[in-house]
């Protein structure tokens, strides 16, 4: 079909409220990117009526517009001549917090930094349900038996199984930091893995008295401890480093950068960790102990309604292992553990939140995690659903949460239950209430009022308008390629379709739903998945011909044999205007598989603040019997990435 483009332009300014309300314009592969004074202006139902747009959202600040391959490059060049803006790097950058205060700004760049660890934490949670159910005493007293009659092997297995992921958080949280603040990931992670490196003394041994481990003591009166199931510092450490880096980046000479710059990274932040990072949260966790101690004891459940309320905010500072010595110290001296019931309670109702969201919610990254995060948070570990789905669009849900652990909290304490352990809540905790009936029948009741409130109160009250952007709302019909080139007798046969599409890059596959940009997870550009490259070479998956180019080389169009297929390189890369990038094609030109397209600076596109991953979308899937992918983990150039049926 043949379109106006410039009526379209016309179209599109007048629809998202005149030229005063566009700040800036630019464009991708696919996209129209509007950067607009006020969104409220810009009316979607107007828009998706204007010819060839397949559909609008907004994100990153910006009112963006699908056009298609083709189409989206003649739209921008008549916005352009109306006398609108090219955005700048700055600008783009800008908007994508646009709106937003300071701390929903930390809060949202911590939930980005969290996501990637939710899958690990997930299966922790799994893997601790069983243990907590297997080789609890309680438990294993009704069949006569105790922990030692359990075969050594397997409880080391369990241990292995439930542990990992926890004692090497730190590092974890750190290579993501660094991965999203610009950094190297590889730096970030040898730093989290030097926190928790076993010559410090283990976190979780300082907090148990019967362990005998200590602090190392520096100078007589620094206290040096490892950061085992760490959050917080590891993620201010990932921060200063990763920006540390940069700084290095720009101002140690290239011959020397290689070799200085890490080790700089490594040592300066190592010593900040140890010595101003760690010390500082140690006395923050021995303030706290003494402040709950204390709260405990005050009358008419008081003290559960302030431990309860203010327990997820001490989770998000990492320091809440401090409080195993709180628990060892009541079971030591009453053989029974209120604390507990109080941390149940908590969990119970994150989980309800959480559900509700999961359930509610249009975006399809959040149905996709909030499901998992519920399951974790039920059997007692409850930062995928903090980080990944409560905290990560807004407060109200998190402070609903917490208003919640507080009454909950509150009516433990003042019903008398308590645990006869320490380490499990939530459904596995109920072993610690089996010892007598009342217990188990108050902690049961409590636990499904608690989860009830918390799901009804948030579905009604709290889901954030966020989450509720409806990716469906986009027209699904397969993006319109541009106007094709009469084909002459001297051109060769077209490619056959392609039955297997070749990895693009040498690097690990990522699946759709975990690609960093809302337009390719939720597949609205049709199905596609992801390679989080090793090295700067992109390589064509399929035999085809060159249908597009991008000015700013990060995305290129191939055509086979039906299939309309767009390789983007990195996200949000074309602010980068082909700094970077270098082509090795032209439109037009027949291409085979394996074929070299593109070669990309990495450490550009990383300086520049740019996920480098490299999409690989059907654009006409739905024309398509069926596409999968067939990819799990690494891949070489060619590995099957993606299988189609026409």
């Amino acid at each position: 079909m043949n379109y106006d483009y410039a009526k379209i332009a016309k179209e599109v300014i007048q629809a998202v409220g005149g030229s005063e309300n566009i700040k800036s314009a630019a464009h991708c592969a696919t996209r129209l990117r509007l950067i607009v004074a006020d969104r409220s202006l810009a009316d979607d139902e107007k828009v998706g009526e204007i010819d060839a747009v397949k559909g609008t959202f907004f994100t990153a600040g910006q009112y963006q517009i699908i056009f298609g391959t083709g189409h989206v490059n003649r739209v921008y060049e008549q916005i352009t001549q109306l006398g609108i803006a090219e955005t700048t790097a700055s600008e783009a950058k800008e908007a994508k917090m646009d709106g937003k205060n300071q701390l929903q700004k930390a809060i949202r760049t911590f939930g980005d930094v969290f996501v990637p660890v939710i899958p690990a934490l997930v299966a922790t949670g799994l893997f601790l349900g069983l243990k907590g159910a297997l080789l609890n005493d309680n438990f294993l007293n009704l069949f006569g038996m105790t922990n030692a009659d359990i075969p050594q092997t397997f409880q080391v297995l369990v241990d292995v199984l439930s542990g990992t992921t926890f004692a090497f958080l730190p590092a974890i949280v750190c290579w993501s930091t660094f991965r999203v603040f610009g950094g190297s990931p590889v730096l970030g992670l040898i730093l989290g893995l030097m926190l928790v490196n076993g010559a410090l003394p283990n976190a979780y041994s300082v907090a148990d008295p019967a362990s005998g481990v200590t602090p190392l003591m520096l100078f007589g009166f620094i206290p040096i401890v490892g950061y085992q199931g760490s959050i917080l510092p590891a993620f201010v450490a990932g921060v200063i480093g990763s920006k540390l880096e940069k700084k290095l980046r720009k101002t140690v000479p290239a011959v020397f950068d290689f070799m200085i710059t890490p080790f700089l990274v490594l040592f300066v932040m190592l010593i900040l960790s140890l010595l101003v990072i760690g010390p500082l949260l140690h006395a923050l966790e021995n303030v706290l102990l003494v402040i709950v101690e204390y709260a405990l004891k005050l009358p008419l459940g008081i003290g559960g309604l302030i431990v309860g309320f203010f327990w997820s905010i001490i989770t998000l500072t990492g320091v809440h292992h401090i409080f195993n010595m709180l628990e060892i110290s009541l079971l030591a001296s009453t053989g029974f553990n209120p604390f507990n019931a109080i941390l149940c309670m908590c969990g119970f109702s994150s989980a309800g939140v959480c559900l509700a969201i999961s359930i509610k919610a249009r975006k399809k990254e959040i149905r996709a995690i909030g499901p998992s995060a519920t399951v974790s948070a039920l059997l007692g570990i409850g930062e995928p659903a903090l980080f990944g789905v409560i905290l990560r669009y807004g407060m109200k849900p998190f402070l609903l949460s917490c208003s919640i652990n507080g009454v909950a909290g509150m009516i433990a304490m003042l019903l008398g239950m308590k645990g006869t352990g320490n380490g499990i809540t939530t459904i596995p905790g109920m072993l610690l209430y089996i010892y007598s009936p009342s217990q188990l029948a108050m902690y049961v009741i409590l636990a499904l009022a608690t989860f009830v409130t918390a799901f009804s109160l948030c579905w009604f009250f709290a889901v954030p308008p966020e989450v509720m952007e409806d990716a469906s709302a986009v027209k699904k019909d397969a993006l319109e390629p541009a106007p094709a080139v009469p084909k002459t007798a001297s051109e060769p046969a077209p490619a056959p379709f392609p039955d297997v599409l070749g990895s693009a890059a040498l690097g690990t596959f990522v699946p759709m739903e975990e690609i960093p940009d809302p337009t390719f997870a939720q597949g609205i550009l049709g199905t596609c998945c992801g390679i989080e490259p090793e090295t700067g070479k992109v390589y064509s998956p399929m035999d085809g011909t060159i249908v597009q180019l991008a000015d700013t080389l990060h995305a290129v169009g191939i055509e086979a044999g039906g299939v309309e297929l767009l390789l983007h390189v990195g996200i949000d890369t074309v602010a980068m205007n082909g700094d970077g990038f270098q082509s090795h094609i032209t439109e037009g030109q027949t291409v085979k598989k394996g074929d070299l397209l593109l070669t990309m600076d990495l450490e550009k596109i990383k300086a520049a603040g740019h996920p480098a991953t490299i999409m690989v979308i059907v654009t006409n899937s739905d024309d398509l019997a069926s596409v999968e992918a067939s990819a799990s983990s690494k891949l070489k150039p060619g590995d099957p990435l993606m299988l189609l049926k026409a």
